[in-house]
């Protein structure tokens, strides 16, 4: 690698190597947390949600954004978020709900750039318990 971009070179591609192999995957468990204590709790949806600081409302009157693409593949419903999108000031969260707890994981994404949804499609209807989450 030295011959080809020299010192400099060499030293910045192995910085955005290293940087890019330490990219946090951020994800909803597909299991409520067992200190929980809810038997057979599975994710059930998510909220992904960005908003400037400063304003905002009430946790519960906060609207969801709605996916930025939404397409459909061999049985699998597929949402996709640009989470770039919008202002550097944006704070930007994703909420993770459990079936029967009434309970969520809140977790910060301003570091991620992307957050894929995959759930299970039969027919017309969505397939309870087939919600996977992440973001990159």
């Amino acid at each position: 690698m030295y011959f080809l971009f020299g010192t400099k070179g060499a030293l910045a591609a192995l910085l955005l190597s290293s940087f890019v192999a330490q990219a946090a995957v951020l994800e909803c468990p597909i299991s409520a947390p067992a200190d929980w204590k809810a038997p057979r709790s599975r994710l059930d949806s998510v909220r992904v949600l960005a908003y400037l600081p400063g304003t905002r409302p009430d946790e519960r009157a906060l609207a969801e954004g709605l996916p930025e693409k939404e397409w459909q593949m061999g049985g699998t419903l597929y949402q996709s978020w640009n989470m770039k999108a919008g202002p550097r000031s944006m704070i930007r969260q994703v909420y993770c709900s459990y079936t029967g707890t009434g309970r969520f994981i809140r977790f910060d994404a301003r570091t991620t750039s992307r957050c894929l949804a995959r759930r299970r499609v039969r027919g017309d209807a969505l397939m309870a318990g087939s919600l996977e989450f992440q973001c990159r």
